[in-house]
């Protein structure tokens, strides 16, 4: 049970840390602005999203954000595993 929780904590924790890179880090927030130009104007073109979209409303940036904080949260996970791994804890 207790193992159980740590690793929820440590998901949460590196959820958080993924958020914090891509709000700080340069590089990964322009890419976020792009990808999420690009996707809108995908689901333009395709008419998922019509004139009555409102842009207090951006779901094609959530949906980037959320997948970008999801890559970076596995890749932080991955890199403490791999760490621990090599280092015998």
């Amino acid at each position: 049970m207790r193992t159980a929780i740590i690793k929820i904590l440590a998901g949460l924790l590196y959820v958080v840390l993924a958020f914090f890179i891509s709000a700080v880090i340069k590089p990964v927030n322009l890419f976020w602005a792009w990808s999420s130009g690009w996707l809108f104007d995908l689901l333009w073109r395709h008419q998922l999203i019509t004139d009555t979209y409102e842009w207090g409303m951006d779901p094609p940036g959530t949906i980037m954000l959320v997948l970008i904080v999801l890559a970076i949260a596995w890749l932080l996970a991955r890199g403490v595993k791999v760490l621990r791994a090599k280092m015998g804890l």
